[in-house]
């Protein structure tokens, strides 16, 4: 399923000047979208149906319908009030905060979800079913993503590796082949020692998955298999918390994918690895 209006978002910086005031109508007008002709919008757009078209292809849609059809499931899924941080320097009670910040988390894995194309998740779980190695990367809060998924995937006796150095992890790549599989956490798309590893993977042949934030980061765009997060987090980015959760919930897609196309020898291992608590 694609979320246009999230991609719409997400892709305002790479756009030209025609393509950002189509864009900013859609957003600003999704509902009035949904029943305009192609040439209608253009006319409100100050563009012409090409340029409507272009900007479908760049989002990854077939052309205006998907987009309309697209845009129709947007407003079912957000048709409820949604919650907005409200947070400010002024004190808040525990209970406003309590309330706000889940329900923040709870709206970008809602919206992450909106986002993930079911056919590429299907074969990011057949990729690493099939590889040799995990080969995991990410820097800062996403390393900590990554070194959930080395402890998720270890527990199934699927080898991975995750080093907490990014040299180790320039390394890895070095070392990577191409029965292996990437795995790469960058919610900007953009961290330079993560695009410095992937060219090496490039060379290796190694496929690469990279969970992201960001439609035409870099790092998206360099990844066989870009898997996007939803990008809500400008306010509090710092403290990568609701970025962190969603890629947690991409992690959790392919565990679970991994894990049930293995089922008997998955439930074996879990508990062969249990460890009690005395």
């Amino acid at each position: 399923m694609k979320n246009v209006l999230l991609r719409l978002r997400e892709y305002q910086e790479e756009m030209t000047a025609s393509e950002k005031a189509i864009a900013d109508y859609i957003i600003q007008n999704p509902s009035e979208v949904t029943s305009k002709t192609i040439r209608e919008l253009a006319v409100s757009t100050y563009s012409s149906p090409s340029t409507i078209i272009r900007l479908c292809h760049r989002i990854n849609l077939g052309g205006y319908r998907e987009l309309q059809k697209n845009l129709l499931i947007d407003l079912s899924a957000l048709s409820e009030d949604q919650p907005a941080l409200t947070l400010t320097k002024d004190r808040q009670s525990p209970a406003s905060i309590i309330r706000q910040i889940t329900e923040f988390n709870i709206q970008t894995l809602l919206h992450t979800m909106h986002l993930q194309d079911e056919e590429k998740i299907d074969i990011c779980i057949n990729l690493i079913l099939r590889s040799k190695t995990i080969l995991l990367f990410g820097l800062g809060s996403s390393y900590y993503v990554a070194k959930d998924a080395y402890l998720k995937f270890l527990r199934l006796d699927k080898p991975c590796i995750a080093n907490e150095d990014w040299h180790a992890q320039l390394l890895q790549a070095r070392n990577a082949k191409k029965e292996d599989v990437a795995l790469i956490f960058s919610y900007s798309g953009q961290t330079t020692e993560m695009i410095k590893c992937m060219k090496v993977l490039k060379e290796n042949q190694a496929p690469i998955i990279a969970v992201t934030g960001r439609l035409n980061s870099p790092i998206a765009k360099a990844a066989d298999y870009p898997l996007y997060v939803a990008a809500d987090e400008p306010l509090f980015r710092n403290g990568a918390s609701a970025s962190r959760i969603s890629q947690l919930n991409i992690v959790d897609i392919l565990y679970y994918g991994f894990l049930c196309r293995q089922y008997d020898h998955s439930i074996s291992q879990i508990t062969k690895t249990h460890i009690s608590k005395e």
